[in-house]
């Protein structure tokens, strides 16, 4: 069991990684553009959360579950994980340079939403 959840958090990492990487290189893109940096943060979730759903649904956790029940458990798990990262994003943005606050946000919600997704039982049949 600890095995499959060690293997499980490495794929969770892999897609986290890929995810995160395309979404800091468009958080950069838009700084360029001039667009406020927790605005900016919020509009890449929503794209990484798309990214994050197929790929996790898929490879990581490869749910037999209907869309249904997974989409829901996923959503809240990402829903409390935007709200996270919005709030997160105010207050290290205050004591650092936007650039280095979205990756600190990154780490820190990556670990919260895999326990949130753990605790809703995503990909699981229930």
């Amino acid at each position: 069991m600890l095995k499959q959840t060690f293997r499980q958090f490495k794929k969770y990492g892999i897609v986290g990684i890929a995810t995160n990487v395309t979404n800091y290189i468009v958080f950069l893109g838009m700084l360029w553009a001039n667009i406020k940096p927790v605005l900016a943060s919020g509009l890449c979730y929503v794209l990484g959360v798309t990214m994050s759903y197929y790929f996790n649904r898929h490879w990581t956790f490869q749910s037999k579950s209907s869309h249904r029940h997974d989409i829901l458990r996923f959503l809240l798990a990402y829903g409390i994980g935007f709200i996270l990262t919005i709030v997160t994003m105010s207050i290290l943005t205050v004591l650092l340079h936007p650039e280095i606050a979205q990756i600190l946000t990154i780490c820190i919600i990556a670990v919260s939403i895999y326990l949130l997704i753990d605790l809703l039982k995503f990909g699981k049949e229930v």
